[in-house]
């Protein structure tokens, strides 16, 4: 594939990636100043597909500044690189049916506790969530007890296990389908044929699924192979 290069927020050869902030599992910022999680492994994929090195490649939470984000999609957008489930993590011991949430205190993400609210309802919000910006605030609360569950995408939710050895489980219900796919920037929508193209080498290669085992590991069993790439 040949290189294209932009001149990008980061200045003439580079690309800058948006990620999500708050998503264990999918992108963790690490101590050194290096990235790691799942949706960091398909994004780097991809710059060096496209041609770029590991020096002209930069991660922002802040998507308005970045050629190519990552994350959630709705409307156009590249792949899907993940298709995956909301689901609910609580402690080990502890609620085994959806129906108990009714009197559970539930930590998320307005996005994310959506469906609870239209099971439950506006009253059954007012008292039992517990709203967060982002995921990863809610595992200290599920940890410290104030709060009984989790509700997130599940690969989150698995990365928010493993910083909780032991502790946690899955309920187990499928709750809203969620996709996975990169938005381009206006300044990057010539490149979208070619992130179709890196995604889909990504996927005959081996590394899609050696992400999936690499970060998703909890969960792998539940993604054996790819997703088939839309037009979004």
């Amino acid at each position: 594939m040949a290189a294209v290069f932009l001149t990008a927020c980061g200045g003439s050869g580079s690309l800058v990636i948006g990620v999500r902030a708050g998503q264990p599992g999918l992108v963790d910022k690490l101590p050194g100043g290096g990235w790691a999680g799942f949706d960091i492994a398909v994004a780097h994929y991809v710059a060096r597909e496209l041609g770029y090195r590991d020096d002209q490649i930069r991660y922002t939470f802040d998507a308005g500044e970045a050629d190519l984000s990552l994350g959630t999609v709705g409307g156009r957008y590249a792949g899907p690189y993940l298709v995956t489930t909301k689901d609910l993590l609580v402690r080990t011991q502890e609620l085994r049916t959806l129906r108990a949430l009714r009197s559970s205190r539930v930590c998320g993400t307005r996005a994310d506790v959506a469906p609870l609210v239209e099971r439950f309802g506006t009253a059954w919000q007012n008292v039992f969530v517990a709203e967060a910006n982002v995921p990863a605030a809610c595992g200290p609360l599920l940890a410290d007890r104030r709060i009984d569950a989790i509700i997130a995408d599940a690969p989150v939710l698995a990365g928010i296990s493993a910083q909780y050895p032991g502790r946690f489980r899955f309920l187990g219900r499928d709750l809203a389908e969620v996709r996975y796919g990169i938005r381009l920037a206006p300044n990057a929508i010539g490149l979208r044929d070619d992130v179709e193209e890196a995604l889909r080498t990504m996927y005959e290669d081996g590394s899609w699924h050696r992400a999936v085992i690499d970060y998703l590991g909890l969960l792998a069993t539940r993604y054996l192979s790819p997703p088939v790439l839309e037009k979004g």
